[in-house]
This record gives structure tokens, C-alpha cells and sequence, in this order.
């Protein structure tokens, strides 16, 4: 069996997109792979965002596993790392965590976290082993879309007349959330790929909050539904406030496009955060545990107002 170890390329990503959905379908017990997440791509984005982070393990010339990462400015995301079924316990997936996290090193990121399975010991030593700490858990939580209408001060990105302005605005706000953190590559990404939307909410002292949004074809989101990559609301006094009108902002723009649910994901280290999405009607679908590298709370702290998908 020759095996090797190298970058994910553009050519890779139809059977990067089947080895990832092989993969999850069989850890869930499901029986049609196409089921997983339905009509959502979350390899050609990810890989479209940042391909250096990607790598691909090849057996006798055929891919085999596949991992990409997310670059949010001084945070990395790492995942989804997926394994063709056949292959599992053959030490695959070492090899692709190994060259992930030699990219990793490479850059001068504060932590890199990923969203892992608590009920399944074998990721979690995994993980471990290369130095990863297990945190908090992570709500992935949905509701439909119930907002009487767009709160005041709701605009689009796709409409914005200065985009690198409100660029620059969001990556302030982010980094009042964490120190680094940066969107604008996810931001630019959905916009240059028709992939969703990034809402923008504006109070009478700047940018309140924003949210970056998946859904339609060839998105991260499944069918019918909406999936927030990344939201936050500006930290202060007004913050929860700014959150709860944040949330209602993201419903309005899903039921303006008639679809039928909201995906989103919370740290419940944001205990405010996670407080507010309950009293919203937000009901936890799956839960997760965090995994960080080196091990530190993060931005997963009850006075930060963000939610996001780690997946």
C-alpha cells in the first residue's frame, strides 16, 4: 500500500466532498451518504478560503482522508477531518493531523480549536496527542425563523457602498471580541461565491454587530436552511441587546428567503450568549466539545456575544 501525504487541490474537491460525506454518514449510522447534511458543500468553501490549509492523504493514488482548516485571523479552526470508512484505524488520520498541525506552526495564531464528538474517546485521544485540550461543549442549535420584521439599521454587505470600509469595521469589532480575530476572509468568500450573506447591524454608535451567513447552492448550509458561520455583537453595556437584535436581524433574513430553519453553533462558555439564544426559541439539535491548542477559554467567556460554527 504506497501512501502520501500532500496539499488538497481544486481537482480533489468531488472526492474530497464524497469522503467527507462517506465519512460522516457511516459514523452516524446513515445509511445513504447524500443524506448528511444535505445539498450543503462545506469542503469547496473552506478549501476556496484558505487552501494552504488543506491537505489530502493519498492510497495508491486514490484520495483517502482529507482535512481543512479555517484562518479567522489569530484563530485557526481546525476541521472537518475525514477518513474514507475502509481506511479507519490504519493511522490515516495521524498523518493528516501531523501536516495540519505543522501548518499551524508555520503561522501566528493565539489557538486553534476544533469541534469534536465527547462521545467518542477515539477522536478525543486523537486530538490529544497533538496537543489538543478539551473545554467546554459547543450547542449546535436550530429554530425556525420567527421575526416580525427587520430590526432598525439592518443592511447587506452585498449592497454596502464602501465594502473595505465595513470591512475594516467588522474586523474592529471582532477584535474587541477576541484579540486578532478576523472574518473578512469568510466575509469576502460569501461574497465573491454568491454563497449567502453577510448582514450588517448598525446603532447610534457604529456597527452593533454582524453576521455571516450561508445558504443556497454550493454553500455551507443545507437545503432550506441557513447556517451562521459567524456572528458577533459589539462588547459593552449595550452588548446583549445588540445580540438579541443581531438574532432577530439573522431570522428576518431567513424568512425573507423562505427558509425553514437557522443553524447556529455557541461555546457554552458564552453563557450569556447560549442564555439569550433559549429565550430566543433556540433548541440544541447536537452538542460537541471544544478542543483547544494550546488550552485557554479563547473568546469562550460569558461577556463575549458571538455564536459560530466550528464543524
Amino acid at each position: 500500500m504506497k501512501v502520501e501525504t500532500r496539499p488538497l487541490t481544486e481537482a480533489d474537491l468531488p472526492a474530497a466532498r464524497i469522503c467527507n460525506r462517506t465519512a460522516f454518514s457511516t459514523f452516524y449510522g446513515m445509511p445513504d451518504p447524500s443524506a448528511f447534511r444535505r445539498g450543503a458543500d462545506v469542503i469547496g468553501p473552506r478549501w476556496r478560503v484558505w487552501p494552504e490549509g488543506a491537505m489530502a492523504v493519498d492510497v495508491d493514488g486514490s484520495l483517502a482522508a482529507v482535512g481543512l482548516m479555517m484562518h479567522w485571523g489569530s484563530v485557526c479552526i481546525l476541521g472537518p477531518l475525514t477518513v474514507l470508512p475502509k481506511y479507519w484505524n490504519t493511522g490515516l488520520a495521524r498523518r493528516i493531523m501531523t501536516a495540519l498541525v505543522e501548518v499551524i506552526e508555520h503561522e501566528d495564531f493565539a489557538f486553534t480549536g476544533l469541534f469534536t464528538h465527547p462521545q467518542s474517546p477515539t477522536h478525543i485521544r486523537l486530538y490529544e496527542d497533538y496537543g489538543f485540550v478539551m473545554q467546554r461543549i459547543i450547542a449546535v442549535m436550530a429554530k425556525p425563523p420567527m421575526a416580525e420584521k427587520a430590526p432598525v439599521g439592518l443592511a447587506l454587505f452585498s449592497e454596502a457602498a464602501d465594502p473595505e470600509g465595513e470591512l475594516d469595521s467588522m474586523q474592529a469589532l471582532t477584535h474587541g471580541i477576541e484579540p486578532g480575530l478576523d472574518l473578512r476572509r469568510e466575509v469576502r468568500s460569501i461574497a465573491a461565491g454568491g454563497l449567502g450573506e453577510t448582514l450588517i447591524l448598525r446603532d447610534d454608535r457604529g456597527l452593533a454587530g454582524f453576521a455571516v451567513c450561508h445558504h443556497g447552492p454550493d454553500s455551507e448550509a443545507s437545503e432550506g436552511q441557513m447556517l451562521v458561520k459567524f456572528a458577533g455583537a459589539a462588547s459593552g453595556a449595550q452588548a446583549p441587546d445588540r445580540f438579541a437584535r443581531l438574532l432577530a436581524a439573522i431570522e428576518s433574513h431567513a424568512e425573507q428567503r423562505n427558509l425553514a430553519k437557522v443553524i447556529v453553533g455557541t461555546n457554552v462558555g458564552r453563557s450569556e450568549t447560549y442564555r439569550i439564544m433559549q429565550d430566543a426559541g433556540y433548541i440544541t439539535e447536537m452538542n460537541g466539545i471544544a478542543m483547544m491548542r494550546p488550552a485557554a477559554e479563547g473568546y469562550n467567556r460569558p461577556e463575549k456575544f458571538a455564536i459560530d460554527d466550528w464543524r
